[in-house]
């Protein structure tokens, strides 16, 4: 067996908001060769040798408050209107994604972070798991900073070319936002983007 992941990190930058964002592209599991996918020139996807086996009871998921709320609604909306600029499908929204994302960004925003591996250890592909999305493919991107401006967010991930290929990939079919707020933080707002295809 073999388990493919690539993983970007992108320098720091910053003018009057300081930021940093990463990228993450994690595959299944494959007997066979890898077969090329569009997300990176080094991500690869695998076809699963079985279906993984779901917790019986995902955890509840996050409340968070009305405003915050809305921002993830925005960044839903501002990446699907760059997929349908450049004609490809909406993504849809679904629960578990949504779950994972939230998850990831109140413990960046909590524990004061940024990265894709979580501070209890996890991987993006083990979040979307235990929070019930049986995936082939999955893939993250994260962000901070801004001011919470979630067009800004948005825009700097679409001049940076390997999280626009994340977010223009035609691979992948839904995906859950989550944003956190943490004043007390080095960067004080914080997003991740899941995105995924369900195993058949």
């Amino acid at each position: 067996m073999h388990v493919c992941k690539q993983q970007f990190t992108v320098p720091l930058l910053g003018l009057t908001v300081a930021f940093l964002l990463s990228v993450f592209a994690i595959t299944g599991i494959s007997k066979g060769p890898p077969l090329p996918l569009d997300i990176t020139p080094t991500a690869y996807v695998y076809l699963p040798l079985a279906a993984r086996q779901l917790p019986p009871e995902s955890p509840p998921e996050p409340t968070i408050p009305p405003d915050d709320a809305a921002n993830e609604q925005s960044i839903a909306d501002l990446i699907n209107q760059q997929r349908r600029a450049n004609g490809l499908a909406a993504l849809t929204l679904v629960p578990e994604l949504t779950q994972a994302a939230r998850r990831h960004s109140r413990d960046m925003a909590d524990h004061d972070f940024l990265s894709h591996t979580g501070s209890d250890g996890s991987s993006p592909g083990e979040r979307v798991q235990e929070a019930g999305y049986d995936w082939v493919v999955v893939g993250e991107i994260i962000g901070c900073g801004f001011g919470g401006d979630p067009q800004e967010m948005v825009n700097w991930w679409m001049n940076s070319p390997s999280h626009r290929a994340i977010i223009l990939s035609p691979s992948l079919e839904e995906f859950g936002v989550g944003y956190a707020i943490n004043a007390n933080s080095s960067f004080g707002h914080y997003w991740t983007v899941d995105f995924g295809k369900r195993a058949a």
